[in-house]
């Protein structure tokens, strides 16, 4: 018995040894071989083209400062380029790639550059009549100045920063740039101990790069309680340890100033123009004898007759030189109002661009005429990147030679804003507002030529976007006479000027009333078993619409046609203008 009892208390022992062992391995080792697990920091790297989401070997991410690019630029023989689109929106605005010719252009205010698809040079002063002594030029690139593939324009950053104020910076294995286009601030903070920059903030989390103390300093995006969201110089995100972090300092971005644009040179003058449409219906002494505040004639001179860029011409020098003899400037007013071409094929040709601006300036340089009224009342919209390329080379052609350029616009509208007023109020001198035909035809219903609200309107969409001092407003000096039939049948009766406005209602012996919200008289009568309408053009409606161009300060005023006037009217024009009446 005594030596059961010995063995007894040691078999009790090993049991309990072997449950405490059991224990230990099942139970604690695993609680902390998953502690030291969770503290020790992961050395998965991660992919970094699927990481940065390239697909292409070729392809290289973008940094626009701290935002990540839209896009990916590609790397071609060393060379970045970006596509054509986000070229234009953020570096060079006056850029245009014509996909079907595969020629760039590059627009400033005195020149156009020109280059073709995967050639490695440009031509500077590409326009159709560069300046007097001033002849093209062929520069050498280097690399292609863009290249076409699969649909999509690629510009060279290199050749974008010769017209264009930015830095960038290429990295390799996969392709990073690193671009700043102005002065920026930014928060930085040294990497003060060597750690990793990870996906997530987590140490599980797969590493993008490592970050070394002697030559890490990163970009802080979004600062947490013990991580940091950061950027580092060469591109990547990511996120960082505080801990490894020194203090934050800021830091400061600069852009070099080394492309100075030429300036956009106005030839506006420092009061109210006051410009008459001429249509050419009696000879210019006579329709301008009572209309002492004139300032510029504008005489329907020229038509665009088809699509090559041919003009059809009533121009004539002894006009200019009687226009000159009488005080008056010249801005010739030319057209598209022929039927017979496709406006596309017009606008979208260089060929024909160049043939028309050619012989517009030439015309300019033979008859002495001072500049152009350019009036295209039929852009369409698949053609609006060939209509602003064209103002573009007008302007760079009017400025080079002296010549005041002016553009007539509809009152804006969602159907043309392709024909973008805000480029106009760039490159042009005057942007004119064609102020009337509110309602113009059957189709239209019976209304005002121009109500008040409809002028107001129209001149408050267009100097959002264009330069009050730039503004001319058009104003009718014709009205229109409706009819309605008992069976509603509306007809346009005659378009009368104020003379025949008041003949009609003096031979009716009708007296108008003031109409506050239209800003303008209105008479009805019934007629012939017709209701006829009148919206009048009058000195009050006139006086209403000048107050308002006056409050808005605009440019001046232009009026459509010459001869529709009563000789009252100059003196409320001359007012606005000139300060006096006669």
């Amino acid at each position: 018995m005594a030596r059961q009892s010995k063995v007894f208390p040691v078999l009790i022992v090993i049991i309990i040894a072997a449950v405490l062992a059991a224990l230990f391995y099942f139970v604690a080792l695993p609680i902390i071989e998953r502690e030291i697990d969770m503290r020790t920091p992961s050395d998965e790297r991660v992919n970094l083209r699927a990481y940065l989401e390239l697909s292409e070997d070729d392809a290289g991410l973008l940094m626009f400062g701290e935002e990540r690019a839209s896009s990916d630029v590609l790397v071609r023989d060393g060379a970045v380029y970006w596509d054509a689109e986000n070229i234009g929106r953020y570096l060079l605005d006056e850029l245009w790639v014509h996909m079907d010719e595969q020629t760039l252009f590059l627009t400033t205010a005195d020149e156009v550059i020109l280059a073709k698809a995967g050639e490695s040079f440009y031509i500077r002063h590409a326009e159709a009549v560069p300046a007097e002594g001033v002849k093209p030029e062929i520069v050498r690139a280097g690399a292609a100045v863009f290249f076409i593939e699969k649909g999509q324009a690629y510009i060279s950053f290199d050749f974008a920063k010769r017209f264009s104020n930015f830095t960038y910076e290429l990295f390799a294995n996969p392709y990073r740039v690193q671009l700043y286009a102005e002065e920026a601030g930014y928060d930085m903070a040294s990497v003060v101990k060597k750690t990793e920059l990870r996906v997530l903030p987590d140490i599980k989390s797969g590493i993008v790069c490592d970050l070394d103390p002697y030559f890490h300093t990163v970009f802080i995006l979004e600062q947490g309680d013990g991580w940091s969201y950061v950027r580092t110089r060469d591109g990547f995100v990511g996120y960082v340890e505080n801990r490894r972090l020194g203090d934050i300092l800021p830091l400061k971005i600069t852009v070099p100033k080394d492309y100075v644009p030429p300036p956009y040179t106005e030839l506006t003058e420092d009061r109210p123009l006051c410009i008459g449409w001429d249509v050419l219906a009696a000879s210019l002494s006579d329709i301008v004898e009572n209309a002492w505040p004139l300032d510029v004639v504008s005489p329907t001179w020229y038509k665009i007759t088809d699509a090559s860029g041919a003009v059809n011409s009533l121009a004539r020098k002894s006009y200019v030189e009687e226009a000159h003899a009488l005080g008056l400037k010249v801005w010739p007013l030319i057209d598209d109002f022929s039927s017979k071409y496709e406006r596309a094929d017009l606008l979208m040709s260089t060929e024909s661009r160049n043939n028309f601006v050619s012989y517009i300036i030439g015309e300019a340089k033979e008859l002495g005429f001072d500049g152009i009224n350019l009036d295209f009342e039929d852009v369409p919209m698949e053609a609006a990147s060939g209509y602003e390329q064209l103002i573009r080379e007008l302007s760079v052609a009017c400025r080079t030679h002296g010549l005041v350029f002016s553009i007539d616009n509809y009152p804006p509208r969602p159907r043309t804003e392709h024909y973008n007023r805000g480029l106009q109020g760039k490159v042009a001198d005057y942007v004119i507002i064609m102020g009337y035909d509110e309602h113009w035809s059957v189709s239209s219903g019976t209304g005002s030529v121009a109500s008040f609200p409809f002028v107001v309107d129209a001149i408050e969409q267009t100097t959002a976007v264009v330069p009050a001092h730039k503004v001319i407003n058009a104003v009718p000096f014709y009205t229109r006479i409706w009819s309605t039939a008992r069976d509603g049948t509306v007809r346009i009766e005659a378009t009368p000027g104020h003379g025949g406005q008041a003949r009609w209602l003096a031979a009716r012996n009708l007296e108008p009333y003031w109409s506050e919200e239209l800003g303008q008289n209105y008479v009805q009568t019934d007629e012939n078993s017709k209701l006829y309408q009148i919206w009048l053009e009058d000195e009050a409606s006139m006086q209403k619409r000048i107050d308002a161009m006056k409050e808005y300060g605009l440019g001046g005023v232009a009026c459509w046609r010459l001869g529709l006037e009563t000789p009252e009217i100059w003196d409320i024009l001359g007012e606005y203008t000139r300060g006096a009446v006669q």
